[in-house]
């Protein structure tokens, strides 16, 4: 064969060789896994602590152990002066910390919840406390799962699918901390090249690696390889942070806020319940050492409530047995309602306050550190305990639902000062689509049960119950051009309604009804709330236990009147603007007896004031 021949198939083979080359190459780069992760915050935050290259071993039970005493940072460098240069916190650590107080924290990439609660429920002091873990797998079939440590409270569950930004949790000072804060970490799925070693999820620093020299955690000499660290930020977190070069972390573009859920109470919403401490029936404390605080000016935060009845309560040295309880009962919520804690200023040393929330037959958990509320000015005085769906449940309407307050004790087993006072809670659901008022002294009436039953329609109250000599109350409301279309589906209607009077120990059994017919008139002597026929086939039960203790002016609401509401708003000559609704209450059938409590009328603030029941709707339209 002559050399033109080996020259042609060299020049073969080159080409070949290349040619595979060029094919390999986008392979590869093809494998590597497009940038996937959101900043876990809205906005600038600090950055605390960063990942420890050699090696980020201290709490995740793999090999080899931490070094101890220094951090490699993510371009090489070794730190080793912990007190002035947050690059240098902390030996051993596996993730990022980021400055956040009790704020949101947002799923940084889709994906499903695999872990949502404690990391040691024994002991809530230890780990990264309630966390919550999400697992996802690329396009390119590698698998990663991020960590979101030291929460307050969970917005998620096991099993549930999250999107990106999401609000998982809310930020706290759970587990083992030196103050509150977000550790994020990112794993991920590394198969082992040691058949004796399990392939398993291992950290990684999702900023990446850029140092001279090769990873000390990539390359560690241990049998089975460990996964490389790579930038997978789509959206960089924006960062802030007094060290040089902010720890040779980039900062990016911060996310704007949406503040769903509001870490603060709406008092405007029309839908909230308060249930403050001592002076309300729903407040009870249980175990030894509970304290009452008076407070003697009203407006200061050293308590929650109107001048005379500020007060909370406080324990110095409370057993894991003793407790402070806010209730509720099943006419009082249902939905979805926001639930916020007031940290009254004095007495709330304790560092991790432990709430226990029971919605429905399930109990949730929030953390808080109520030592880190009003140390500075503008700090805020309520603390979000999570969103929670409080249904009204079969069976025993007595059986309620409540938030519980324990303490955690420290790590020597002392205790340190937990402090009790008002729970609100608020609708999350929305506004009513509807809300009306009594508009006339005659849209409200009812018999009295002092003057032997007589009806008026000019009382200052409305009574629900029996007279004095057992005969039944039968009263009614009435709201007047009603804006919901006809057909509309009705989610959710309720009257609100203002208490008159202190009624202590007197159960209640009563049924509503409402009056089928949307030209329903004014009540009168004539066209009493007991004469008004035909009733609507749907009626609702409402049971008012002894334990529900009345003071005014505090509200009730009704139970969901929404079957009611439907039937009437679906009746053929229901006129959008001009029809009524007039709903009639009377005692339960079974339910007898002497005795009733009582609501404020529209004649004690004429106008259709602050103190007249009210109709709360919620409703849709179309599809």
């Amino acid at each position: 064969m002559g050399n033109s021949a080996w020259k042609f198939k060299l020049t073969a083979i080159g080409l070949l060789i290349l040619l595979t080359f060029a094919l390999l190459v986008p392979l590869a780069q093809a494998q590597d896994p497009a940038p996937f992760m959101s900043p876990p915050y809205y906005g600038t935050k600090t950055m605390n602590a960063v990942f420890d290259h050699e090696f980020p071993t201290r709490y995740t039970a793999t090999q080899p152990p931490d070094m101890g005493n220094s951090v490699v940072n993510r371009d090489g460098t070794r730190q080793i002066d912990p007190d002035n240069n947050p690059c240098a916190r902390y030996s051993g650590h596996a993730g990022i910390d980021y400055g956040l107080f009790y704020d949101y924290v947002l799923a940084a990439h889709d994906g499903q919840i695999v872990h949502a609660g404690w990391s040691n429920s024994e002991n809530r002091r230890t780990g990264l406390g309630l966390l919550a873990e999400i697992e996802v797998t690329l396009p390119n079939q590698e698998r990663y799962l991020t960590r979101y440590g030291h929460l307050s409270v969970l917005m998620v569950e096991v099993s549930q699918n999250v999107t990106s930004r999401d609000v998982i949790g809310i930020s706290g000072n759970t587990g083992r901390t030196s103050g509150p804060h977000l550790h994020f970490e990112l794993q991920k799925w590394h198969v082992s090249s040691d058949p004796t070693v399990p392939s398993r999820f291992y950290p990684v620093n999702p900023y990446g690696w850029e140092g001279n020299i090769p990873d000390p955690w990539e390359t560690a000499p241990v049998p089975g390889g460990r996964p490389a660290s790579m930038n997978v930020w789509r959206d960089i977190p924006s960062i802030t942070s007094t060290a040089p070069g902010r720890c040779s972390y980039p900062t990016g573009t911060p996310l704007v806020p949406n503040p769903d859920p509001p870490l603060i109470p709406d008092f405007s919403h029309p839908e909230r319940l308060i249930v403050d401490d001592f002076y309300d029936g729903r407040f009870s404390y249980s175990g030894p050492g509970w304290q009452l605080r008076l407070c003697a000016n009203a407006g200061n935060d050293y308590c929650f409530g109107p001048e005379g009845q500020a007060t909370h309560f406080y324990n110095r040295n409370a057993p894991a047995h003793a407790y402070t309880e806010w209730r509720v009962y099943t006419a009082d919520l249902l939905g979805y309602y926001d639930v916020y804690a007031y940290i009254p200023s004095r007495e709330s040393t304790t560092t991790l306050a432990y709430y226990e929330i029971r919605q429905s037959n399930r109990v949730l958990s929030a953390a808080i550190d109520q030592s880190r509320f009003h140390l500075t000015p503008g700090v805020r005085q309520w603390a979000y305990l999570g969103r929670y769906n409080f249904s009204q449940r079969t069976g025993n309407p007595a059986l309620d639902q409540w938030v519980r307050l324990y303490d955690t004790p420290i790590a020597s087993g002392s205790r340190q000062s937990v402090a009790a006072d008002a729970v609100v809670f608020v609708m999350a659901n929305g506004p009513p689509s509807l809300v009306r008022s009594i508009a006339i002294a005659s849209d409200d009436a009812g018999p009295n049960p002092v003057l032997l039953c007589d009806f008026s329609t000019t009382y200052y109250e409305i009574y629900l119950g029996h007279c004095h000599n057992g005969a039944q109350i039968v009263s009614g409301f009435r709201y007047s051009n009603v804006d919901i279309p006809a057909g509309a589906t009705i989610v959710r209607a309720v009257l609100e309604l203002t208490l008159d009077g202190t009624y202590v120990g007197i159960p209640l059994q009563l049924r509503l009804y409402g009056h089928y017919n949307p030209a329903s008139p004014t009540f009168t002597p004539a066209n009493r709330p007991d004469q008004l026929s035909p009733l609507t086939q749907a009626w609702v039960w409402w049971h008012v236990p002894a334990t529900d203790n009345w003071h005014m002016p505090t509200r009730r609401h009704t139970p969901n009147l929404g079957p009611i509401v439907q039937e009437l708003v679906n009746h053929p000559n229901w006129v959008q603007g001009q029809s009524a609704l007039t709903f009639i209450v009377k005692p339960a059938p079974g339910f007898s007896g002497n005795q009733h409590r009582r609501v404020m009328a529209y004649e004690r603030e004429p106008g259709g004031g602050h103190y007249a029941a009210r109709l709360l709707v919620w409703y849709t339209t179309g599809n």
